[in-house]
This record gives structure tokens, C-alpha cells and sequence, in this order.
């Protein structure tokens, strides 16, 4: 039996056993990985303004003009998709869709401008196993 308690460890893990991982092409792996790597950063950034009761309302301002930057940056190299990889859906794409979906309930307007990013959440949420 496999026992992890970190989260993205998690989802790698049930990435390689149901085969949404990128594959053997290079390209795929390095684009997957930053990607991960960005949800993490975007997860951590929400975290870190939701947990602060006192200055949420102060700092949120600040966090979304920074958050709006960061998925127009991640929109663009995400591409036309509809997911990361285009049409192979990969455990990236769950982890993104969680992420900024939590975003999304705080601000969809800021969220509705990645056209790319929206597709992708509009993908995932039309899997019929979903």
C-alpha cells in the first residue's frame, strides 16, 4: 500500500495509476511540471490571503491585481487546449481546475478574462465521469 499525506504527492501518484501523467515526451513533462508548480503558487497566494482574518479585506485588492497577472501569463502558455497538453487530459489539469475554480467563487470576473483557462474549467466540469 502506497501512504502519502502532501497533497500534490497525492495526485501524482493517482496520475501515474490511472494514466494521466504527460508521457515519455520531454516537452510534455517540462510543461506539466511548471504548471504544477504554478497551481501550488496560486494555491499557497489564496491561502495566505484567506487565512489573514484581520487584513483579507486590506490585501485582497493587491492579491487579485497579482493573481489576474499570473493567469494572463498561464493563459497564454497554457494555449488553446483545452487542456495543458491539448486534448490529453493530465492530473495538471485537475490540480489547476481546483484551484483557480476556488479563485473563481471569490472573483469570476477577474478569472473570466483567460480565455484559455476557462476552457479548460469548462472541460473539466463537462467530463461525463464528473
Amino acid at each position: 500500500a502506497v501512504v502519502s499525506t502532501q497533497s500534490v504527492a497525492v495526485i501524482r501518484y493517482l496520475g501515474r495509476k490511472f494514466g494521466l501523467v504527460p508521457g515519455d515526451d520531454e516537452k510534455d513533462i517540462v510543461k506539466c511540471e511548471m504548471i504544477e508548480q504554478e497551481a501550488v503558487d496560486l494555491r499557497s497566494a489564496f491561502q495566505e490571503l484567506c487565512f489573514d482574518k484581520e487584513g483579507f479585506e486590506e490585501k485582497k485588492p493587491a492579491y487579485l491585481d497579482s493573481m489576474e497577472k499570473k493567469l494572463e501569463i498561464l493563459d497564454k502558455y497554457i494555449g488553446d487546449g483545452p487542456f495543458v497538453l491539448g486534448e490529453k487530459l493530465t492530473y495538471v489539469d485537475f490540480m489547476l481546475y481546483e484551484f483557480v475554480s476556488q479563485i473563481r467563487k471569490m472573483a469570476p470576473e477577474r478569472v473570466d478574462t483567460a480565455v484559455n483557462i476557462g476552457r479548460l474549467l469548462n472541460a473539466i466540469e463537462a467530463l461525463p465521469q464528473l
